[in-house]
């Protein structure tokens, strides 16, 4: 995880150009603002940077023009399910409303003696969360391009 400005400020090309060397970037996830407002107390936006560690043989043969192109994941999350006083923020319809999903959940309670299995109808709202569906597109464009390197 690093702060946005390690990536885009002028200043740290020195820090980049030292990944770029060390390591293959294999994706780069843009995070709101909210991830860390509420329980660190700290604005500032930050970004996942997934990295593999070049083997020197990689390293060597980089540095002898060798460089070899590669794709790299991007996303940008705009929600991650609270708000910037850490309130809970739910999907909603275009009219407003929560979206509720019903999931059947399964409960156990002796009843003379015996086991009873109970089953009920449970509603609940949806969190309205980025990062889940990221972490699946990830796993998607890995099937499709493997990690460089190997």
């Amino acid at each position: 995880m690093l702060p946005n400005g390690i990536l885009g400020n002028p200043a740290a090309e020195y820090i980049r150009w030292w990944i770029l060397k060390q390591a293959w970037v294999l994706a780069s996830i843009d995070l709101p603002v909210e991830v860390f407002i509420v329980e660190a107390n700290v604005n500032i936006l930050t970004s996942l940077l997934f990295l593999k560690k070049k083997t020197s043989e990689e390293i060597r043969a980089e540095s002898l023009g060798g460089t070899v192109p590669y794709p790299i994941f991007m996303a940008v999350a705009e929600k991650v399910g609270f708000d910037r006083r850490g309130n809970r923020i739910n999907k909603r319809k275009p009219n407003g409303e929560d979206i509720i999903i019903k999931e059947e959940k399964i409960t156990y309670i002796p009843i003379k003696g015996q086991i009873v299995e109970r089953r009920n109808e449970v509603a609940h709202p949806i969190i309205d969360d980025d990062l889940p569906v990221i972490a699946e597109k990830y796993k998607e464009f890995r099937t499709h391009y493997p990690e460089p390197g190997q």
